[in-house]
C-alpha cells in the first residue's frame, strides 16, 4: 500500500509540474511543453488528407491516410492530461472521435456505411477540435488559424 500511495503522489506530483501560480499560466507552460497546437493541427490535416483521399476514390490511398490520422491522434492524446479538466475532457472527446475515425475509414476504406460513418466522426472531431483550440485561445495559447 505504500507503493502505491508513493506512486499516486508521483502521479499527482507530474500533473502539477507546469510553471504559474493560474491555471492559466499553466495551461499556457503545457501546451508550450508538448507543443500540443501543433499536433492537434497535424491531425485536423490529417483529417483533410483523407477527405482528398476519399474524393480520389483511391482505396490504397485512404487506409494510408488513415493510418497516418491514427497514428498522430494517438500520439496527441499521449500529450494529455492538461492542468486544466474541462480543457482535457474536450480534447479527449475530439481525439476519441477522430481515433473512431480513422479506425473506421482504414476498414471500410472502399466505400460504404462504415465509412459514411467515419465521415460523421470525424465531422464532430472537426468541431471538438475547433472548440478544444479556442479555449485554448481563452488561456492565451496561441492557435494560430482554427
Amino acid at each position: 500500500m505504500v507503493v502505491l500511495a508513493a506512486a499516486a503522489g508521483v502521479s499527482l506530483c507530474s500533473c502539477n509540474s507546469y510553471q504559474g501560480n493560474t491555471i492559466g499560466a499553466q495551461v499556457r507552460s503545457w501546451a508550450a511543453t508538448v507543443q500540443i497546437v501543433d499536433q492537434l493541427q497535424t491531425v485536423r490535416a490529417d483529417s483533410t488528407q483523407v477527405t482528398a483521399a476519399e474524393s480520389d476514390h483511391d482505396a490504397a490511398a485512404v487506409r494510408t491516410e488513415c493510418n497516418v490520422l491514427s497514428q498522430d491522434t494517438l500520439g496527441a492524446h499521449q500529450l494529455l492530461p492538461s492542468p486544466d479538466p474541462s480543457l482535457t475532457a474536450g480534447l479527449d472527446q475530439a481525439l476519441s472521435l477522430e481515433e473512431s475515425a480513422a479506425g473506421h475509414c482504414y476498414e471500410s476504406a472502399g466505400g460504404g456505411a462504415l465509412l459514411a460513418q467515419a465521415d460523421g466522426e470525424r465531422a464532430r472531431a472537426a468541431i471538438a477540435l475547433g472548440a478544444a483550440l479556442e479555449q485554448l485561445a481563452t488561456f492565451g495559447v496561441p492557435t494560430g488559424s482554427s
